[in-house]
């Protein structure tokens, strides 16, 4: 879905998915729970992409946490508490 066709408040939603997926992160990952930590995270990547008009990733090869990856730009880095 382009990010042109996205109606307000799906943008608003998806940015809402992105932030509480990206703070859910951030929790697994200080619990020690990396399978829940990888989950949300695919979550968070998913929802960016989206927002930033790509094509949704359902069936990408991605090694590790999506949050741990370099971002491509300054929108996409994870805040770290």
């Amino acid at each position: 879905m382009a990010n042109q066709s996205l109606r307000q408040s799906e943008i608003d939603s998806l940015q809402y998915i992105a932030t509480m997926s990206n703070e859910l992160v951030q929790m697994a990952e200080a619990s020690r729970f990396p399978m829940i930590s990888y989950l949300l995270g695919m979550a968070y990547a998913e929802a960016f992409d989206v927002l930033r008009g790509a094509q949704p990733a359902r069936h990408a090869q991605l090694s590790g946490n999506p949050i741990h990856t370099k971002p491509k730009d300054n929108h996409a880095q994870p805040r770290r508490a």
